[in-house]
Parts: C-alpha cells; sequence; structure tokens
C-alpha cells in the first residue's frame, strides 16, 4: 500500500520562491505532528533538508479533517535528520493530493 501523498499551499513567507510543496506522510504522531518526506530539498536558514514537520497552526487543531479532504492551516519547520535541529520555515495549508 502506498504512503499518503500531501500538497502544502505555502501562504507565508510572502518571499516563498519554491511555489507549492508536494510530498509524503512518513509518520503521525497524535494527531497533532505530520512527519513528510518532499519531493525537493529545501533551503533553511541553517541547513537544507527533505523532511518537514507539519504541526497545526491553531490551537486545537488536529489533522483529522485531512480524513475528509479539508485542508488544515499548519506551521512547518525542516528537520536534519543527524541531529534533529529544526528551522522553522513555513506557515501554509495541507491537504492530501
Amino acid at each position: 500500500m502506498s504512503k499518503p501523498t500531501v500538497r502544502i499551499v505555502v501562504a507565508e513567507p510572502f518571499e516563498w520562491t519554491y511555489g507549492n510543496l508536494f510530498g509524503e506522510i512518513l509518520s503521525e504522531r497524535n494527531g497533532d505532528k505530520l512527519k513528510v518526506r518532499l519531493t525537493q530539498k529545501i533551503k533553511g536558514k541553517s541547513f537544507s533538508s527533505d523532511i518537514l514537520l507539519l504541526t497545526p497552526r491553531f490551537k486545537d487543531e488536529t489533522f483529522k479533517p485531512l480524513q475528509q479532504y479539508y485542508s488544515v492551516t499548519v506551521n512547518g519547520s525542516l528537520v536534519n535528520e543527524e541531529t534533529n535541529e529544526q528551522d522553522f520555515i513555513i506557515i501554509g495549508n495541507v491537504t492530501y493530493d
């Protein structure tokens, strides 16, 4: 069975140059964190990565609406897999692709 894929429409930063992001969900934690492997590497402030950790932007929101194909507003941070360092880079909306 293939892993679910997502589309992330970036709202901020306004000067974002990568366009929409696409990737597959690697893991979900307690309905409040999604780990996604992107189809491209993104350069952050201190490192580049293709792993993005998504968390709901608003308090008490979860990723449950994704199951009904609704979007969820998220914060996104790049993750350095070697050090587990995180680099906050985006605010956007995620949906199943």
